[in-house]
């Protein structure tokens, strides 16, 4: 079973944040703030990611120490705060109970889930890979 790091390259890619399954969670909703102030880090880290190739790949935990990290006042997301990446064992399940299963799951659509030849769905529900 394939190990999905938890770093820039993965985190962009990832569709958790579009996902039906969690899209009318009220938990989710109530921890928006935060993964929205760390998605807009990602983003201005992704557009420079040419200037800094290694960041893209790096763990986020070496990427806040990094300079490209320090430039842009990234922080590393607590896993119990991130919607997204449940994939990965550094996020595991959603810690919201609202999730709604009965949504079509997009794991099969990721790019992440593709790459790695995941083979289970709703990670958020059931855990990481």
């Amino acid at each position: 079973m394939a190990v999905i790091s938890l770093n820039i390259s993965n985190y962009g890619k990832c569709l958790c944040p579009v996902c039906p399954v969690q899209l009318r969670s009220k938990c989710i909703a109530a921890k928006n703030e935060g993964w929205r102030q760390a998605r807009l880090k990602v983003g201005e880290m992704l557009k420079q990611y040419h200037e800094h190739p290694e960041a893209y790949e790096m763990e986020m935990s070496e990427l806040e120490k990094s300079e490209v990290g320090q430039r842009h006042a990234f922080t590393e997301p607590k896993p119990a705060d991130m919607q997204e990446l449940y994939c990965s064992e550094a996020v595991g399940k959603s810690n919201c109970s609202d999730l709604d299963e009965g949504k079509m799951c997009q794991c099969p659509d990721c790019v992440v889930w593709q790459q790695n030849k995941l083979g289970s769905t709703y990670f958020c529900l059931s855990g990481a890979a």
